[in-house]
C-alpha cells in the first residue's frame, strides 16, 4: 500500500478578460509617456475616449432592448447648450456641462412622449427622424445659435486646483486626455453600478420578455423612460465636453449621422449586452481607423466600420468582448451583465 502524496492547491489564474482590461488600462494611463507627448496621438485617443463614453451612455438604453439611432440629438443639444451658455454669458464650463446634460434629458423626454409605444425597428427609425428637429432649429435660429456659421472660439475647460495641486486641462493635450480618461472611468463605474443594480436587472427582464416582466410587477414604461433619460443625460454631458475640447461646433458636425451610428457600430462589434464591450471597441477601432486606414484610403477609410460589422455578425454575434467572456460568467439571459 503506497502513501498518497499531498497535492498542492490549484494555482489561481487571472481570467483572460481581466488581464485584457488591466493591460488596456495600464496602456491608457501611460499613453502620454509611451507616445512621447505626441499631440496627434493624444488627440486621436482623446476622441476615441469620447466615443467610448458615448457608447457607454448609449448602451444603458440598449440593455433594455431599445435601439436608438438618434443619440446625435442628445449629443448635439448638450454641445450647443454648454457652448452657448459659456460663450454668451461667460459662465464657466464646469457649470454649463451639467446643465447640458439636463437639457439633453429634456429632449429625451420629448422623444419618449412621441415614441413610447414603439418597439424594435419602429423605435429606432423614429429616434433617427427625431434628430432632424434640433438640427433644423439650430441651423435656422440664427439670432440664438448663429445658424450654419456655428460657434467659434468656445472656451476650453478651465484648470482645476485641488489644494497645492493644479491640473491644467484645457491648455494642453495631455491635460485634456487625462480629463477625458478620468471622466470615462467614472462613467464606467457609474454604469456598472446602475446595470448591476435592481434597475439593471429590470431592464434585462424587459428586454428578454416584456409581458412576463410586467406580470412580475416591473413598471415597463417607467424603467424604459429612466434608461432613456440616463442615456441622454450622459450623452449630453459628453457632447458638452466635446464642444469645449474642440473649441468649435456647427450643426452638421454635432448632429451628424456619425454620432448616431458610431455607438451602434461599437456595440455590435464589442458586445451589445456587455458593459465594457462597446467602449473597448471604440478604443480599438477608432485609433485603427485614424492611424492605419485613413492614411491608406483618405476618401474611403470608414469602410473599416462596415467590414467589422459584417465580420462581427457572421463570426462574433456576441461581440469580441462577449466572446472573450463566454464561459466565464453566467449567460446574460439568466440575469447577469458581463
Amino acid at each position: 500500500m503506497t502513501r498518497e502524496q499531498p497535492t498542492s492547491a490549484p494555482m489561481k489564474h487571472l481570467p483572460l478578460a481581466h488581464m485584457v482590461l488591466l493591460l488596456g488600462l495600464a496602456i491608457l494611463l501611460a499613453l502620454p509617456l509611451l507616445s512621447g507627448g505626441n499631440d496627434y496621438i493624444l488627440q486621436v485617443f482623446t476622441h476615441a475616449l469620447l466615443l467610448a463614453i458615448l457608447a457607454l451612455a448609449w448602451n444603458i438604453l440598449a440593455i433594455s432592448g431599445s435601439i436608438s439611432l438618434g443619440h446625435a440629438a442628445f449629443f448635439g443639444v448638450g454641445a450647443y447648450t454648454s457652448g452657448l451658455l459659456s460663450l454668451e454669458s461667460g459662465v464657466s464650463p464646469w457649470a454649463t456641462i451639467p446643465l447640458a446634460g439636463f437639457a439633453a434629458a429634456v429632449i429625451a423626454l420629448g422623444v419618449w412622449l412621441f415614441c413610447r409605444r414603439l418597439r424594435g425597428a419602429y423605435f429606432a427609425l423614429a429616434t433617427l427622424a427625431f434628430v432632424e428637429i434640433p438640427r433644423v432649429l439650430t441651423d435656422n435660429w440664427d439670432s440664438l445659435t448663429r445658424g450654419s456659421l456655428g460657434l467659434v472660439g468656445l472656451p476650453g475647460l478651465p484648470g482645476l486646483r485641488l489644494g497645492p495641486l493644479y491640473f491644467d486641462i484645457g491648455a494642453s493635450s495631455i491635460g485634456s486626455y487625462y480629463f477625458v480618461l478620468v471622466f470615462g472611468l467614472l462613467l464606467l463605474a457609474t454604469v456598472t453600478l446602475i446595470l448591476r443594480s435592481n434597475l439593471g436587472l429590470a431592464l434585462q427582464a424587459i428586454r428578454e420578455e416584456e409581458t412576463a416582466a410586467a406580470s412580475l410587477g416591473i413598471r415597463v414604461q417607467g424603467y424604459r423612460l429612466l434608461a432613456l433619460l440616463l442615456s441622454a443625460l450622459f450623452s449630453g454631458i459628453t457632447g458638452a465636453c466635446y464642444a469645449h475640447l474642440v473649441h468649435y461646433i456647427e450643426p452638421g458636425m454635432v448632429y451628424g449621422l456619425h454620432f448616431s451610428a458610431i455607438p451602434v457600430i461599437f456595440a455590435i462589434c464589442g458586445g451589445r449586452f456587455t458593459i465594457v464591450g462597446p467602449a473597448l471597441a471604440a478604443l480599438v477601432l477608432y485609433p485603427l481607423d485614424q492611424f492605419v486606414f485613413h492614411p491608406l484610403l483618405p476618401a474611403g477609410h470608414e469602410f473599416l466600420y462596415g467590414a467589422v460589422i459584417v465580420l462581427a455578425i457572421l463570426f462574433l454575434p456576441s461581440g469580441f468582448w462577449g466572446q472573450l467572456r463566454k464561459g466565464q460568467f453566467v449567460s446574460i439571459k439568466t440575469g447577469s451583465i458581463e
